[in-house]
């Protein structure tokens, strides 16, 4: 039977984990690597933001409706960083049905941001 940690042991580890001197250190050493990583994937998410926003202007997307089309966008950004192929079809397809389920998107503004980020509408 496993061993459940209790609130206050919780806390006692997160404490000695997060010790401020220590965590100064671990960024100290690490920070030229996430400055290079930092840099390399903020550009890709402000060229998104810029070609996303074309597409919008396009259909005529203003106000707040730009934001869920801008998340759907960013979402599908990461998902094709991540995985290719036919993972990256069944995740883009669950991420378009739920943008059009959950916030009333548009499916063709949708296909839109598809053929502007991967280049193609995955199909079912």
């Amino acid at each position: 039977m496993p061993l459940v940690r209790s609130g206050q042991e919780r806390h006692e580890k997160w404490v000695a984990k997060y010790n401020p001197t220590v965590v100064s250190t671990r960024f100290t050493d690490v920070e030229s690597v996430a400055k290079a990583r930092a840099q390399d994937g903020l550009g890709i998410y402000a060229d998104l933001d810029i070609r996303i926003g074309s597409i919008l202007d396009q259909h005529g997307v203003t106000g707040p409706d730009r934001a869920k089309y801008l998340a759907f966008a960013r979402k599908v950004q990461k998902a094709a960083l991540r995985v290719s192929g036919a993972a990256l079809n069944t995740q883009v397809l669950g991420l378009k049905q739920y943008f059009i389920t959950s916030y009333k998107c548009e499916e063709p503004i949708l296909d839109a941001i598809l053929q502007g980020i991967i280049g193609y509408v995955p199909t079912y």
